[in-house]
Order: C-alpha cells, then structure tokens, then sequence
C-alpha cells in the first residue's frame, strides 16, 4: 500500500541533495493563484490495486502550545464518518470495496492514505472525497476519540525507550509545540474541544495545502482530473508557512533522570542538534553515522558496547528522532538501553566513543562498508511505483532533488574521511549532549558517585534534574 508516510520519509531523507529536481513543475497559475492540483503520479499498468494518498502541509508544530494534539486528532475526526454516513457505514462501505484508509500525523503535515482493488478505485474515490469535504465530527466520536488518545498517551509512562525521548524533547524545544509530541499529552489534549477541531479543520484544509499522489494501473490524465475534481471543492486559501523551531541544547553534558524506582534495565537518551533535509552535508554525515552507530550489527557502538562489552541489549544512532530529515532542523541520537549496573559505565563509553569519532571519523574499513552498502542499496528504493511516487511527492515538500543512481553513487563516493571529519566539526559538538535517563535516581546517584570518585567534584556528571514518568505524559 502507497503509505506517503513516516517511512518512506525515513528512506528520501538519505537520497536527496539541495536544488530544484528536473521533474518538478508547478501547477497552473493565473495571477498567482493555483488553478489546478499538486499531483504526483506513478503508472503501474500490472497493478491490482490504487494506491491514493493526500496531504495536508500542515502538522503539529503548528498546534497551539497548550493544545498540542489538535492537528492529530483533527486526522482522526475526518476519517470518523460523514454527514451522511455514520462511522460503522462509512468502514462497512469502505471495507465492503476492498479498500482501507488511514491517517498518520507528523509535525509538519497530514497524511491521508489508502488504497482499493482497482475496479472499485472510483467508489473509493467518492468516499474519499465525501470524508475529506463533509465529515461527521460528531461530539460522540469526538469524546470517543479523546479517550482512546489519552489512554494511549497514559500507556508511553510503561514504555522506558519513549520515556526518554519525551524528557529530551521537553527540555530541547521548551516552549514550543515540539515540546511535546505530535499525539500530545494529558493536559493539552484535555483542552481540546470539538470547537478548536471544527476551527483547525477549516482553517487547514483548503487548496494551497493540499497534495494528491497515487500509484495505480490508469492513465495518468484520468488520475488528474478525478484529484481536480475533489481539489476545486476546497475553498481557497493561503500558503502553509514554514516555521524554524530553535533548539535550546546545552553546552556541557547534561543529565537528567526520569524516575522509575527498582527498574532494573534503564534507557539513555543522548541528544543534541541535528541536521535538516537541505543541510548540504547530510550525505556526509548519514554516511559516517551507518557505521559509527546507524547500522546494527556492523556500527561502531554496537560492536563495541553490545557486542565486546555486553553493557546494554540495544544501541544505536540517528539523525531521525523527529521522524524523517525534514525543513525543521531535528536531532541526532545516541539510544540504548544499559542494565542497572552498566549504566555509569555506558553513558562515559559512550561521550568517549562520540569523542573519538568527531575527532578521527571511521577507519578506511568502515567508511568503505557504509559507501558499499548505501550505494549498492540505493536502486531498491526505486523498485515498486509506490516508492518512486513517495519520493517525488517527498522532493516537492521539502524543495530537493531525486538523484539518479549514478549521481547518487558519485555523491557518496566522493565522501572522503576528511570531510567526515570537517562536517562533524561544523555541524556536531563534543560536549553539548542532553542525556535522559530512565532508571532509578537513587540508584543512578550512588552509581554515578561511585564511579567518578577519582574525578575531582567540580568536573563530574550530576543529576541536574529530575521527572516522573506522569510528569512526562502530562
């Protein structure tokens, strides 16, 4: 199923380069003004299936701060019935088609995708058009709907590897609706009313924000005049905005313990700043990552902590702890999850290792492995219709090119341990990491003492503040 979603946004972030792409062309104006649809649009003459996805350029980071959730829930609402058809008619007629239909919410869009056995891609076509344009917003679904997100929300305080995360982001992005995440928390999805919802749906849903693409067995003009047909429907509108949320990272490592007493396997969340999607050394960096700590199994950190050592099940890095690279700049990640009595030990293996890598990069052995093994992988992210359809509606958001693989496999081949190095200089710090820790404080306290008593008190790493798991998810 085409899902224009958070994975495939995970695959474009590293195959991209800054520029304009040879296939983009701008949708029929008159004085400014689109006259006809963003459509992006794949053939697939043996397919079985229609592949149909709509986005929304809108997200959660352009929710209120106090109502963080609203553009999420908003997602859900559209898909729960229509004027004319109750929630258990509209899945009984979508089901009874062959068809399915979900939304999924990231910080800067939402996305609508779906998909049907091809006969019955018109009736489908209709029902989405009717879900899109008229829906329900019942106050039943929308208490129903309330409920299910705030039990979801209660359930990420059981979840230590989301604990974590939760603490980073609310010390990152302070202030701002990236503090919290795009499903919200207690307090701020509680404020939301069937008001704000029908207010937000309104003011997001018009025609300059919205982008159709498909992958299905039709002509492409047929495709186009189905998606203009439901795209003049919308009332018009303005531009969505691009916003640039600041991160507030420290200068020095910073630890701070989400409080979980007697747990006995913690989760460590490095953070600092990362990249954006247009940043023009994300090749570099992505590359050097695959094996300092992107790839498991082969990278760095897991060879040596995990494996050699045996400190912690699981380690990894990532330039994607917002989801996939994109306009906002996000944050790179150093995740694992240490037993009690390793914890001191990993979080200092860790700075250590980071330290090394900044300062040396990757021996020839494994700059080698990740140029191979993203080059030789790179023309299976162009194998099926729905790939290549996600990756032009993807270069479209975020203003960057598809490389072919030639240029691709040049891009990364040029990639050289000097400019490893001068990229993780520019772009990295040795010491500005936020570390969140789920484990238990006392226990983490006595650890840390023990562990850096030959360290002179001045220079040791202190707890410098602590949460409670409800405190997270409130």
């Amino acid at each position: 199923m085409l899902r224009l979603g958070l994975s495939f946004f995970l695959v474009c972030s590293l195959i991209q380069a800054k520029g304009k792409p040879s296939f983009r062309a701008e949708p029929a104006t008159e004085n400014g003004v689109p006259v006809s649809p963003k459509v992006f649009y794949e053939k697939n003459p043996s397919a079985l299936t229609a592949e149909i996805g709509v986005v929304i350029l809108v997200g959660s980071s352009d929710d209120p701060v106090d109502k963080v959730g609203l553009s999420n829930i908003v997602g859900e609402m559209v898909l729960r019935g229509t004027k004319k058809k109750s929630r258990q008619k509209f899945q009984s007629e979508l089901e009874r088609m062959g068809g399915s239909l979900s939304a999924v919410v990231s910080h800067d869009m939402i996305q609508f995708s779906g998909g049907v056995i091809k006969e019955n891609y018109k009736k489908f076509l209709v029902l989405l058009e009717e879900t899109l344009l008229h829906p329900a917003f019942s106050e039943k679904d929308f208490q129903e709907l309330k409920r299910e997100v705030l039990n979801d929300i209660a359930h990420v305080k059981n979840s230590n590897n989301r604990l974590g995360g939760l603490a980073a982001r609310r010390e990152i992005f302070k202030g701002t609706s990236l503090e919290r995440p795009v499903i919200g928390s207690k307090s701020t999805v509680e404020k939301i009313t069937l008001a704000d919802v029908q207010r937000r749906y309104n003011n997001i849903f018009d025609r300059p924000k919205i982008v159709f693409a498909a992958a299905a067995p039709f002509p492409e003009s047929e495709m186009n005049m189905e998606f203009s047909r439901i795209w003049r429907q919308f009332p018009d509108g303005n531009k969505p905005l691009k916003r640039q949320i600041n991160l507030q990272i420290p200068d020095k490592p910073t630890l701070i313990v989400i409080d979980k007493p007697k747990t006995s396997t913690g989760s460590l969340f490095f953070a600092q700043a990362g990249i954006s999607i247009q940043d023009p050394d994300r090749y570099t960096l992505s590359t050097g990552n695959f094996s300092f700590g992107g790839e498991p199994l082969v990278s760095r950190l897991f060879r040596i902590i995990r494996g050699e050592l045996g400190w912690t099940y699981a380690i990894g890095s990532s330039y994607s702890s917002l989801g996939g690279l994109s306009n906002q700049k996000g944050i790179f990640s150093i995740s694992s999850t240490p037993s009690v009595e390793f914890t001191s030990k990993t979080i200092f293996k860790t700075l250590e290792m980071w330290k090394s890598y900044q300062e040396d990069g990757l021996s020839g052995d494994e700059l080698d492995l990740a140029k191979d093994s993203l080059i030789n992988s790179y023309p299976f992210e162009f194998e099926t219709a729905e790939k290549r359809v996600a990756k032009k509606l993807s270069s479209f958001i975020y203003d960057v090119p598809i490389l072919s693989s030639e240029e691709f496999s040049q891009k990364i081949g040029d990639i050289s341990n000097k400019k490893l190095k001068a990229a993780l200089r520019e772009k990295q710090k040795s010491n500005s990491w936020l570390i969140a820790l789920v484990a238990d404080k006392e226990v983490v306290a006595k650890d840390l003492e023990e562990f850096q008593k030959d360290i002179p008190k001045e220079q040791r790493l202190t707890i410098s503040k602590v949460y409670t798991p409800e405190e997270l998810i409130n």
